[in-house]
């Protein structure tokens, strides 16, 4: 499976010519031009490293790096010679401009191998973001796409009720409340995974006319 790299900077030709110098057979490249775009890509694709042309003018680096921080991605800063970083964008790799693309994607590469697993563990749960794999006990779960997306939200606010809307938005992607049988379907089908007894779930619960919440126990 390629890596996912999201190339933020706001004008489209500079992440145009990021893009080029990474192999579509290893890669697949997103791009933002906001740093609100930059989170909702990260929101939806969860990318192995993003790129951040500090040089942007229109861009608030140190806002977006803040937050993307807290989701343990690889940050590699494309920056003007001798830039003075401050505590906030001091953790992520840095290439200078005028940029060799060779070192750009080098970097990249070095800074995806080089990452730690990243997971989410709550009680006895632990959620490989990377392998999309649920570890309850001495069992593990292969999840499906929207499975796991589904349980990644709900994990990363446990002990928080997710209202419905806000699932479907996270998960599909939509604020249409129309129809949301497909919603409970997955929760079934996640609740074979999370739960000892699915018809009594105690970790999974449903808060009526709400929506769900993750129980640590």
């Amino acid at each position: 499976m390629p890596f996912t790299v999201l190339l933020v900077a706001n004008d489209q030709s500079d992440t145009d010519a990021y893009a080029k110098c990474f192999s579509k057979k290893e890669y697949t490249i997103l791009a933002a031009h906001s740093g609100r775009q930059a989170l909702k890509q990260v929101q939806a694709h969860h990318p192995d490293a993003i790129v951040v042309d500090t040089t942007s003018p229109r861009l608030n680096c140190k806002n977006l790096c803040r937050k993307l921080k807290n989701t343990g991605t690889p940050i590699i800063l494309i920056t003007p010679p001798n830039a003075k970083l401050d505590g906030v964008l001091s953790f992520a790799e840095i290439v200078t401009k005028p940029t060799v693309f060779k070192r750009l994607a080098a970097r990249v590469k070095s800074a995806i191998e080089e990452r730690p697993p990243r997971v989410i563990t709550v009680g006895k749960f632990t959620l490989d973001l990377e392998k999309r794999r649920l570890t309850r006990g001495n069992k593990t779960f292969s999840l499906t796409p929207k499975e796991f997306l589904l349980l990644k939200t709900l994990m990363e606010q446990a002990n928080q009720v997710v209202t419905r809307k806000t699932l479907m938005r996270q998960v599909w992607d939509t604020d249409y409340m129309g129809d949301t049988r497909t919603l409970d379907v997955h929760i079934r089908w996640l609740r074979e995974k999370v739960e000892d007894d699915p018809s009594a779930p105690c970790y999974l619960l449903t808060e009526r006319g709400k929506g769900y919440k993750f129980i640590v126990k």
